[in-house]
């Protein structure tokens, strides 16, 4: 539990990191926006998906950026509930995309939601040197380092 609460308080470091850094911007690039947007929608749609709630959000559904930071947050608190209700074990039933049902423990769609966030944010920064923003030092170790 602890390593999981641990690598989610660096997801959500890192990606305050990056939504600081990309709204200093006078204009994103609509795949920066697009790509961030997606971050948080993908989060967003697993914790619905975890909680069986009704209607999903769209998975590239575009997220004003004046409300990334409340998301963050709100996706951080959430997620920190389900990793201390010590039910990482239990099994979630729920349908992807395409309608096509399947089950997997709590623990691992965390780590699959988390490693999904690492990933985006990698294609972020490459988004942003692409258009001469310089990405904000994200790795896991500098986390640490400041914590």
């Amino acid at each position: 539990m602890q390593e999981l609460l641990q690598f989610l308080e660096y997801n959500f470091w890192a990606n305050d990191q990056f939504i600081i850094r990309l709204k200093e911007q006078d204009e994103l690039a609509p795949d920066i926006h697009r790509e961030m947007s997606h971050l948080l929608s993908a989060h967003r749609i697993w914790l619905h998906r975890i909680n069986g709630r009704g209607s999903l959000p769209s998975v590239w559904e575009k997220v004003e950026v004046d409300s990334w930071e409340g998301i963050n947050i709100e996706l951080y608190n959430e997620t920190s509930n389900l990793i201390k209700s010590n039910a990482l074990e239990s099994r979630v039933g729920y349908k992807n995309s395409k309608g096509q049902p399947f089950e997997d423990s709590l623990r691992d769609i965390l780590q699959h939601v988390l490693n999904h966030s690492t990933h985006h944010r990698a294609k972020i920064a490459l988004l942003m040197r692409q258009n001469q923003i310089l990405p904000p030092v994200s790795d896991y170790i500098f986390y640490l380092r400041q914590k």
